[in-house]
């Protein structure tokens, strides 16, 4: 989420409007580090629930606040900056 929004910022500072790959390429990739980042760490988060005998209901909750809920929060903010990167003002017609 933080390279979209910085480039995002950037650009619009600039007044430059980026092509749709270069507005959705930054999004991709931080998708790619989450996907990266779960896969890292879900051998550790079930190794943990084991150990502690966690019921089901408590995994299933714990992953949703955990993994879930976070992971579309920087996926939409992220997709928030590309598309205001790329969005064109319309003059007022007077």
């Amino acid at each position: 989420m933080l390279l979209s929004r910085t480039l995002a910022k950037s650009r619009i500072s600039r007044g430059e409007r980026p092509s749709w790959a270069a507005a959705w390429a930054p999004v991709a990739f931080d998708a790619a580090c989450l996907v990266l980042a779960f896969v890292i760490l879900y051998r550790p988060f079930q190794s943990l629930t084991e150990t502690l005998n966690f019921p089901v209901w408590a995994t299933v909750t714990a992953l949703l606040a955990l993994g879930f809920i976070p992971i579309q929060a920087v996926l939409i903010f992220s997709s928030l900056w590309a598309s205001k990167s790329r969005w064109i003002d319309k003059e007022p017609s007077e």
